[in-house]
């Protein structure tokens, strides 16, 4: 079995000015869904017919597939699919053709497909030429329905804005997802007519013409109706993004994970939870992230591009990036850690604490109001409340190092390069622009003069 996916429409429902199969949905462009169900099935082989922003759209897909170019943008599908003819002209099988802008369709649903027409040609002997997916709707406004004869065979395909009132009652529906034998496929197609009207070329036409040789074509019934749905609009892009959305929401909680609220957690596709993953109301996991066993990721939490250990917790408020955060350790609330940071085993980065770019040891305890940029701190620091890590002078970034179970008071200025030592000791509001040895106490403070009655007579004079 073959895949074709038809990529080339101008989307001027879209009103934009990218390709439609380009806008995303959780993060990934919408035709990326319609490649992964592709891969699910394990085809022999997939191409993609493109035409307006063919280069993009070449771009950020990549190599992986076989394009073609539909010069006339307006000649329909059935001019789709003859712009890749040669991928499918000698190819004595099944050909797969999907719109690019169909990301619902479920990988279970073609393997049924083309279960089901293996079955017809083991057991009746003759291949089916044609099976189109379709669903019932208790109201199939603006869709193409499907005519059939006595026996369910099929007749043709007649569109909303062509039917006569007995064939709007037709409740069956065309959901653009096609399974063709490939002889019967050339054998019709080139005898479509372009539209008297539009002078577009209909792929829809050639299941008449099919139907006139006497060839068998057959319906395939969506068991869930919301694979039928197209983006034509960026209406139904929200509708479509919301229904991938809570179908992995779904999977996950299914998989043993706890999911509070899901109507207002955002999952991307690359996420991955290894178990017992607790995640509460208005979260968002984007990119590539994993998440450990029994990690808790509180109310508001941002986490994106990164790990997360077993036992971890998010708490709410917490911005992760591109960061790794170790077994057992605790991140906020209202922290923000990023740049490739990483935060050791059972380490606590706690309320409105920036890390970046910086490597935080086992046990160490930065639990308020710090920023920690471009240093090195061993295993069980303590960071005080208020202290700066000074790493930019205006012109380049410099780094620090902090040895093993050192305390900074609060307040405290750390000027980069710098090095304190093990166990070395920085007073509270101390300025440290000197390296510090092991065990070393540093302070910085100007004598406190204390003049008596001042303070009253200030405060009267104000």
């Amino acid at each position: 079995m073959r895949a074709l996916i038809l990529a080339a429409g101008l989307g001027t429902r879209f009103k934009g000015q990218k390709p439609k199969v380009l806008y995303p949905i959780l993060g990934k462009p919408m035709v990326w869904y319609v490649l992964r169900v592709l891969k699910e099935v394990e085809t022999e082989g997939t191409a993609m017919v493109v035409g307006h922003g063919a280069e993009e759209v070449k771009n950020i897909i990549g190599n992986q597939i076989l394009y073609f170019y539909q010069s006339n943008p307006k000649g329909g599908t059935g001019d789709a699919v003859l712009s890749a003819v040669d991928f499918w002209r000698d190819y004595d099988g099944y050909l797969f053709v999907l719109n690019g802008d169909s990301p619902l369709v479920s990988s279970q649903t073609l393997k049924s497909m083309l279960r089901f027409s293996k079955l017809v040609e083991e057991y009746e002997g003759s291949k089916l030429s044609g099976l189109i997916l379709t669903c019932e709707l208790p109201d199939p406004t603006g869709y193409g329905r499907v005519l059939k004869d006595q026996r369910g065979r099929v007749v043709g395909i007649v569109e909303e804005k062509d039917a006569g009132p007995e064939e709007k009652t037709i409740r069956e529906v065309n959901a653009g997802v096609y399974l063709f034998y490939c002889p019967h496929l050339l054998e019709t197609l080139f005898m479509v007519n372009p539209s008297q009207i539009t002078g577009e070329v209909y792929l829809t036409e050639v299941f008449r013409l099919m139907y006139e040789k006497g060839y068998d074509v057959r319906t395939f019934v969506a068991e869930d109706p919301t694979e039928v749905l197209g983006v034509n609009t960026r209406w139904d892009l929200a509708v479509a993004e919301n229904v991938i959305r809570l179908r992995l929401l779904q999977e996950w909680a299914l998989k043993g994970n706890t999911i509070h609220q899901p109507e207002s957690v955002w999952i991307e596709p690359d996420v991955v939870f290894e178990g017992e993953v607790e995640v509460y109301p208005d979260v968002m996991l984007r990119g590539k992230t994993k998440i450990g066993r029994g990690v808790i990721i509180g109310k508001g939490g941002v986490v994106e591009n990164s790990t997360i250990e077993e036992g971890a917790i998010v708490e709410p408020y917490s911005v992760i990036r591109n960061s790794h955060i170790k077994q057992g350790a605790v991140v906020g609330p209202f922290a923000h850690v990023r740049d490739g940071a990483v935060i050791g085993e059972g380490s606590h980065v706690g309320n409105f604490v920036e890390v970046k770019k910086s490597n935080i040891g086992k046990d160490v305890k930065a639990k308020h109001l710090a920023y920690i940029g471009d240093a090195e701190l061993a295993d069980r620091v303590n960071v005080g409340a208020g202290v700066v890590f000074a790493n930019f002078d205006g012109k380049r970034k410099y780094k620090s190092s902090v040895g093993e179970g050192a305390f900074i008071g609060s307040n405290s200025l750390i000027v980069a390069p710098i090095k304190l030592g093990a166990y070395s000791y920085i007073a509270g509001g101390s300025v440290i622009t000197k390296d510090v040895e092991d065990g070393g106490l540093a302070i910085t403070r100007p004598k406190l003069k204390i003049i008596k009655g001042k303070g009253k007579e200030k405060l009267l004079d104000g």
